[in-house]
């Protein structure tokens, strides 16, 4: 409380700063400011540590300047039309670039009908179509003049359908007549048949000539509609060049200039379709159809703007939350066509985070890419080769594929990823560490400084203002801090996962509201934690309730041979508990060893096997010194259906094995925990504070004696935070808590006897446990010998 100069938070200055992780710090700048491929970052981490906010912090200071960013746009290819081209401006160009199209084409659109009603463009086309008219009069003039003396004259025949064609005709008596005609007088006998030869012959003569004028006459029709296109495209040329101008000498680039050619050499070539259409539409204002078809002409025009940086003052940051492949990667959208089948072009091409992210920073989270099998190789080819290349999620029912030209990009990816990811990617990916060459570490916990206190007060300041809770009092204040060393487990520690504190803050504030309350007092946070507590012990009730039961068999009183309290601890997320549980060693002759009977039926993880193996070593550096050792032996934690691990019950398995060889009882109203290392040196584990308390509450239950106790590794004194009500009971003899430097001090207290110190023959001093335990062994070696 003295390191609490303040009588309410509400004194305090803000935390306006990252405090705690100073070395992550100094490696994400370093990423974020070193360009150069591979400077990628992965920050690790456990959840709550700030990861998220200490690095948009930091990038909001190191992106104030603007950086060099650009606009991208893709435009219809009108060489290779599955190939869309990528036009890329400075930033902000691209918005001018493609303004400056659409008013171009919306001028094209209206200025081309208008063209086509203009009176002196409707003249000179009325020019060229009679000089081509006369053209082919006079060659019909000259023939009908050339075979008139032969008794012939040029006509002409309208068929059913209306359609007109020349024809030659011969003329009797002044009369024109068609040779249809003549034969049916011929057949009546009222024309001469000598006379109807000679005419037929002579109509077949001018007829080869008339299909010779009527080649001329279409070389001459060709000749007409080839000026009078290249009378329309002129006119329509000087509109486009005029128009277009303005484009060239905003944007003197190739590629501009390329696709303005290839916008002004498709109008040319299809004007005759695109004047036909506009007629359709003034004749059929309401008619859809037009209407789509003049759409799908002029949407090749168009320009895809799929990053308009115009208004970016900095560097992008993007915060992926939900990557899939479209959103990172982009996708080409897809249309349906009349037919059915889906068709995508230039227009249908949309970006993803990876090139908003362009100049600037994409965060992702390392477990959401590598969940999904798509993204991780795909973000390793952008960050190896710095190209991004668009693709279509799904081809199914595609008509038609594009593959857009490649982008290149210049992203910095940062990954947020537990550290256990970042060494298996290290180990597994060959090119993990060309793309990560920066790996910040974020740390759960820091040591415990006035310093650090006091940055939890501005920490506490800050987010009352920020979410409008409520102001701490100094007992308030003392008790948020005091549970953040508590989740260390350590008096010297304190939790750097502020949004755990965080969310204790939130929740007590909360119950002070409720209580009418003006600042967070102790007893708010205590009620907070209690809350927590009740909300999340439903699995803690239930063992204790089997324990009261006698359904979980655990002794708190007597004695017993080969069994032991052992002490474990149970998660439930952010609430941890621990419990007693029974741990028991059989022994007879034979020579399997120690069976550990969780591993036979795969239920032991593997650093509690090592545990076991362990006990091997230990067991023969005591008594195995002049003989091997020949027994079988099996260790179980009784009732435990489910995995163990850890080897945090080394300890007590070995007093449970010493026991079954001595046949010396073990004290059942006491339990351990430690690990224990061949050399008989007791080790500190984890959980201390739960399985202190889990015992306790037991022993509680069932009536405090005063000779119950927990004996615990000397170095986890300075990570005790026990309850109140816990350290009550210790003060007035009613519970004990025994720290244990070596296995001997254990075995004392738990056997109620000396363990014993070898002597210099190597034996063991008489009425010790090691004495009984060797006597024994030689027992077991010789029955175990002899049964071979």
């Amino acid at each position: 409380m003295s390191l609490l100069p303040f009588s309410s938070t509400k004194d305090v200055e803000p935390l306006n700063r990252i405090v705690g992780q100073e070395r992550a710090m100094e490696a994400i700048r370093l990423g974020a400011q070193i360009r150069s491929q591979g400077y990628n970052i992965y920050a690790s981490g456990v959840t709550g540590t700030g990861r998220l906010t200490t690095i948009r912090t930091i990038l909001d200071d190191l992106r104030t300047d603007r950086p060099e960013l650009y606009d991208f746009v893709y435009v219809h290819n009108f060489k290779t039309t599955e190939a869309p081209v990528l036009l890329r401006f400075s930033a902000g160009e691209g918005r001018v670039f493609a303004r400056m199209i659409d008013d171009a084409v919306a001028v094209v659109k209206r200025r081309i009908p208008q063209l086509f009603e203009e009176e002196q463009f409707q003249a000179e086309r009325k020019l060229i179509i009679q000089r081509y008219q006369s053209l082919e009069q006079k060659l019909l003039k000259e023939f009908d003049a050339k075979i008139r003396p032969t008794g012939f004259v040029v006509g002409h025949v309208q068929e059913e359908d209306g359609s007109v064609h020349t024809e030659v005709f011969p003329v009797i008596d002044g009369k024109p007549f068609q040779l249809e005609e003549l034969d049916e007088l011929a057949r009546k006998g009222e024309f001469p048949a000598e006379q109807l030869e000679q005419i037929r012959v002579a109509h077949e003569k001018h007829r080869d000539e008339l299909s010779d004028i009527s080649r001329r006459s279409m070389r001459i029709m060709i000749d007409f509609r080839k000026e009078l296109s290249e009378h329309d495209q002129g006119a329509v040329g000087v509109l486009l060049k005029t128009v277009f101008d303005d484009i060239r000498l905003s944007f003197p680039r190739d590629r501009v200039a390329e696709f303005l050619n290839g916008v002004t050499t498709h109008i040319l070539e299809h004007l005759d379709d695109i004047v036909r259409l506009f007629q359709a539409k003034q004749a059929a204002p309401t008619d859809e159809n037009i209407e789509e078809q003049l759409r799908s002409i002029f949407r090749l025009y168009s320009v895809n703007l799929i990053l308009d940086n115009y208004d970016a003052k900095v560097a992008p940051v993007i915060i992926e939350t939900a990557p899939t492949y479209t959103s990172v990667f982009g996708t080409i959208e897809k249309r349906i066509d009349a037919r059915g089948f889906a068709i995508s072009d230039f227009s249908h091409l949309r970006a993803g985070s990876m090139l908003r992210a362009d100049g600037g920073y994409l965060i992702l989270n390392a477990t959401d890419v590598l969940s999904d099998p798509q993204l991780w190789p795909a973000l390793k080819r952008v960050m190896l080769y710095n190209r991004l290349e668009m693709q279509s999620s799904d081809g199914q029912f595609q008509l038609n594929t594009i593959k857009p030209e490649w982008i290149k990009v210049n992203v910095k990816i940062i990954l947020l990823g537990d550290p256990a990811i970042y060494l298996a990617l290290w180990q597994a990916d060959e090119d993990f560490h060309k793309m990560f060459k920066i790996h910040a570490e974020f740390a759960s916990e820091t040591r415990r400084s006035p310093e650090m206190i006091s940055h939890y007060c501005g920490f506490f300041a800050k987010l009352v203002r920020e979410e409008d809770l409520l102001h701490c009092d100094k007992s308030g204040a003392a008790a948020l801090i005091e549970w953040a060393v508590a989740y260390t487990e350590s008096q010297d520690k304190i939790t750097l996962q502020f949004s755990y504190v965080a969310d204790l803050l939130r929740e007590a504030s909360f119950y002070a509201r409720g209580t009418g309350a003006r600042l967070i007092r102790r007893n708010h946070v205590l009620h907070a934690i209690e809350q927590r507590w009740h909300r999340a012990n439903q699995a803690d009730e239930r063992f204790r309730e089997q324990i009261t039961k006698g359904t979980l068999l655990i002794d708190t009183a007597g004695e017993r041979v080969g069994q032991i309290n052992g002490l474990t601890v149970y998660s439930t997320g952010i609430v941890d508990f621990g419990k007693p549980a029974r741990i028991t060693a059989t022994v007879s002759a034979g020579n399997a060893g120690i069976i550990n009977i969780e591993r036979e039926v795969n239920l032991s993880g593997a650093i509690h096997n090592k545990g076991v193996l362990i006990l091997n070593g230990l067991l023969r550096s005591l008594f195995s010194r002049a003989q091997p050792m020949s027994f079988t032996a099996s260790i179980a934690f009784e009732q435990s259906y489910g995995g163990v691990d850890g080897d945090s019950a080394s300890t007590a398995e070995v007093i449970a094995l010493l026991s079954a060889i001595s046949n010396i009882a073990i004290r059942q109203d006491l339990a351990i925990t430690g690990s224990i290392s061949q050399k008989g040196d007791i080790q500190p584990v984890g959980g201390i504070n739960e399985k202190i308390t889990g015992f306790f509450e037991v022993c509680r239950d069932r009536g405090l004696s005063g000779t119950q106790g927990v004996l615990i590794p000397h170095q986890n004194v300075g990570d005790l935070m026990l309850r109140d009500d816990i350290v009550e009971a210790v003060k007035k003899r009613l519970f004990n808590v025994w720290p244990i430097v070596r296995l001997e001090d254990a075995i004392e207290l738990m056997m109620g006897m000396p363990a014993g110190r070898i002597q210099s023959d190597g034996s063991f001093p008489p009425n010790t446990v090691y004495a009984k335990t060797q006597s024994n062994l030689d027992v077991l070696h010789e029955a175990s010998r002899q049964s071979r």
